[in-house]
């Protein structure tokens, strides 16, 4: 199945207008000769409009100048009931679930039961999965972001080598690591598939200059894919300079080191005046909750503070990561140096799933090795160890995927088509 045909010059959306009519794909431009598939998402968050504004105005441009794509773009509305409400979601955040359970269990439902992101997932599903079942290289995923506090623009990606490609040429602070925290975003679905999948927060939901990063990167991760050449692409060095001088100073990679979550019980307030890269010091007073007072754990980079009602994290909590770092991670695992991880004290393979490595609690030094492989998924196994696992760091067709999730896709590839 090919990406489904659509004007680029499509209808005017505006993103702030409650009960607008959002369409799932905003436009498709197809190049004349042969490239990557690069799918750009918007709205995922329904008061995030800034994502669709962008992707609409490339693809306008793209068509009004007539200039040389290779391969296709295609944009598309993420939570369009939450987009006409401009709320972050009506029933639950429609960027988790992207998990093998939870989608199975998705289409396992009858659909008259589904709530709206629900309905908005299995749609994208339907969408998504004959471009997967085609693909014979990886699809760009590229997904568009806003926060509710002030700070500036950055991007998210798994820590796999081919996400870098792309992360790095826009030339914005990279996070690691806060997609292995958040369990079930769409960009990890997509890069456990083996694609390319990294997202951009473009600013603060309400401010134009979100639109314009947000344009920048569109633009930049094109070239990057190679689908466009620099020199075919309007005013490159001013969208380069545009996101240099947005994040000039600060940290050019860093990673989580802590996610404060929340429920719906905390009663919890985010304290005025926290920003994206903002240091902070430990036991530093940044939030109220039921308890009292919400304290850092540690010092480090304060990261995405939750000024909005909704959603289960508080804020987050970064360190800087070096150059040096990325480059001796990136050496050890094109020498495919996790297979002698085992040889480690305290560590051993988990022997009903081979690509999870089990970690003695008293072993941070395994950790920081395990981070530097890509093994970034942490998670508790038993009181006395860590149970760690990656995202696929390779590129498979259809036929060699995990025949799970192969069963998934073609279940959705003969939906789609029926």
């Amino acid at each position: 199945m090919s990406p489904p045909s659509s004007s680029s010059g499509t209808s005017a959306i505006d993103p702030a207008a409650p009960g607008a009519d959002f369409p799932r794909v905003i436009g498709v431009h197809k190049g004349s000769a042969p490239g990557p598939l690069v799918i750009v998402t918007g709205g995922v968050h329904g008061n995030e409009p800034a994502g669709i504004h962008a992707v609409r105005r490339v693809l306008e441009r793209l068509a009004a100048r007539s200039i040389p794509l290779r391969g296709t773009l295609m944009g598309v509305a993420g939570n369009r009931a939450g987009l006409g409400e401009r709320m972050r979601y009506l029933d639950r955040d429609l960027n988790r679930r992207w998990v093998l359970p939870d989608m199975v269990a998705l289409l396992a439902r009858d659909p008259a039961g589904d709530s709206p992101e629900d309905r908005e997932q299995r749609e994208l599903l339907h969408l998504f999965a004959p471009l997967c079942a085609q693909a014979k290289a990886p699809i760009v995923f590229l997904d568009l972001h806003s926060t509710s506090g002030d700070g500036a623009p950055f991007v998210c990606m798994a820590d796999v080598l081919r996400n870098r490609t792309i992360a790095f040429a826009l030339g914005i602070p990279v996070v690691l690591g806060l997609e292995e925290v958040i369990d079930g975003s769409m960009i990890g679905f997509f890069t456990d598939l083996g694609h390319i999948g990294v997202a951009v927060e473009g600013g603060q939901h309400d401010d134009p200059r979100s639109v314009d990063c947000h344009e920048a990167a569109i633009w930049i991760a094109l070239v990057a894919a190679e689908a466009l050449d620099e020199a075919d692409v309007p005013d490159l060095a001013r969208q380069r300079s545009l996101l240099a001088e947005a994040t000039r100073g600060l940290p050019r990679v860093l990673e989580i080191r802590h996610r404060h979550v929340v429920t719906d019980d905390d009663d919890f307030v985010m304290r005025p005046g926290f920003t994206n890269f903002q240091p902070v010091r430990a036991a530093q007073p940044v939030a109220d909750d039921r308890r009292g007072e919400v304290r850092t754990p540690e010092a480090g980079i304060m990261m995405l503070p939750r000024y909005q009602g909704q959603g289960e994290d508080g804020y987050f909590l970064a360190r800087p990561v070096s150059r040096l770092w990325l480059t001796v991670s990136a050496g050890l695992r094109l020498a495919r140096a996790d297979r002698l991880v085992t040889m480690l004290p305290g560590v051993q393979r988990d022997p009903s799933r081979g690509d999870h490595m089990l970690v003695e609690r008293d072993r941070p030094r395994a950790i920081d090795v395990f981070h530097l492989l890509g093994f970034r998924h942490q998670r508790a196994h038993g009181g006395e160890r860590y149970e760690f696992s990656r995202r696929r760091p390779d590129f498979a067709t259809l036929e060699h995927l995990p025949a799970s999730v192969r069963a998934l896709i073609e279940r959705l590839v003969t939906a789609s088509a029926g």
